[in-house]
């Protein structure tokens, strides 16, 4: 099979590779559509070189096919899934206390772990395998995975209807948050500096504030009565980003840190002191947050199939994917086609 593989940092390459054998206990699955994320593009600059070697299949949002299932699988071939892509150990303290995506031995996310999605086929683990209603695409399975993300992080801002929420970057992680956090019944604003993700969020229906104009907090406090927001997310990975959040949040608030950092933050800590903020870590999400972010597309409570800006076949996928994001090519989705079925329903 074809296979996109991490070669070193910087540097991609589309391999043959052996059909995985499935063992007890997994599920062998036909990709359908895989999508790009800001971890797969940290890891192809060699950002997480401590975790993702050489000749690993990147890819860890996708949808497909159950292609080969073992004899007590509760699948079976044809059944359309999509995947909760991390296993970890089950017996540290995280894991004994059911926070099994804080593993702290054994953590392990396929596609940046361990052999991924941008692959013809991949093998998983049944237990991670869930079933894709008939009103959810093929592409529409593909953004699953970072729905949950984004419910997960909906969940630790503890976010209720009639609050207000900042959410720092308009890029498909915070595009996605304002979407979950507004179908609670919040209040959306979105901070984002790229017209082109300005234009995005505008057509979503968001009001939308430009951090580098100088009136920026005047503006916050002018549209929550000068108290700030309740809860601020910050989906960039930025310093600015961090500073933005903490600056914008009212005294009590709570600040939820999705974007994945590319060097330590610098701030200003007694800034939180002062307004006895909450600051709160969000890793990927756990299996209440990939139900949930099944039935919000099942249901018809969120559609997010116009954040996919366009679908590359896995022999054009660095160029027309990965250099394309590097580029600053005016995309928010890009998902990658491994089926010559193309199957969108």
């Amino acid at each position: 099979m074809k296979a996109l593989c991490y070669v070193g940092p910087n540097e991609l390459a589309v391999k043959e590779r052996s059909i995985p054998v499935i063992g007890p206990g997994e599920v062998l699955i036909k990709v359908n559509y895989a999508g790009i994320c800001g971890t797969d593009m940290l890891a192809y600059h060699g950002g997480m070189t401590k975790r993702t070697k050489p000749s690993v299949i990147l890819g860890h949002e996708f949808s497909g096919i159950v292609y080969e299932a073992g004899p007590f699988s509760s699948f079976q071939k044809g059944d359309r899934v999509t995947v909760e892509p991390i296993t970890s150990c089950g017996e540290c303290d995280s894991c004994q206390r059911g926070y099994y995506n804080l593993c702290t031995i054994a953590f392990n996310l396929i596609g940046i772990d361990s052999d991924g999605a941008f692959a013809e086929y991949i093998k998983v683990p049944e237990s991670k395998v869930y079933r894709l209603g008939a009103t959810i695409s093929m592409q529409d399975g593909a953004l699953i995975e970072p729905l949950a993300v984004c419910v997960h992080a909906v969940e630790k801002g503890n976010i209720a209807p009639g609050q207000t929420v900042l959410v720092v970057g308009g890029g498909p992680i915070g595009i996605i948050t304002a979407l979950t956090a507004q179908q609670r019944g919040a209040k959306v604003f979105i901070s984002e500096i790229s017209p082109y993700r300005i234009q995005v969020a505008h057509q979503w229906g968001f009001e939308v504030l430009n951090p580098t104009e100088e009136n920026f907090l005047e503006q916050i406090n002018e549209k929550t009565h000068g108290r700030g927001v309740d809860v601020s997310i910050e989906a960039t990975g930025t310093n600015n980003g961090m500073v933005t959040c903490i600056e914008a949040a009212r005294t009590k608030g709570i600040v939820v840190i999705t974007g994945l950092p590319k060097k330590n933050a610098d701030f200003d800590v007694y800034r939180i002191i002062a307004k006895e903020l909450q600051l709160v870590g969000t890793r990927v999400y756990m299996k209440e947050d990939y139900d949930q972010a099944i039935e919000l597309l099942s249901s018809g409570g969120l559609d997010l199939s116009s954040l996919i800006s366009k679908v590359v076949p896995l022999e054009e996928a660095i160029q027309q994917g990965f250099e394309a994001i590097d580029n600053g090519e005016d995309v928010i989705k890009i998902l990658i086609s491994l089926s010559d079925e193309d199957e969108k329903a």
